[in-house]
């Protein structure tokens, strides 16, 4: 649920900073870029279910 909602919070920002760059399409790209880096490092440290990573597997 946590990602959920960070993910909808993250949307907002992105939508936000692209409105602010509205006349400045290298600016819009250059942003959408390193928000959506800034995203893919981030989302895995908020907690999912169980506090665990999308990329943990079961304990064997």
């Amino acid at each position: 649920m946590a990602k959920i909602v960070f993910t909808l919070l993250w949307a907002g920002v992105v939508v936000a900073v692209n409105s602010v760059l509205d006349d400045i399409t290298w600016a819009q790209y250059l942003a959408i870029f390193v928000l959506g880096g800034i995203y893919a490092f981030t989302v895995n440290k908020v907690p999912g279910i169980r506090g665990k990573s999308a990329h943990e597997g079961p304990e064997a």
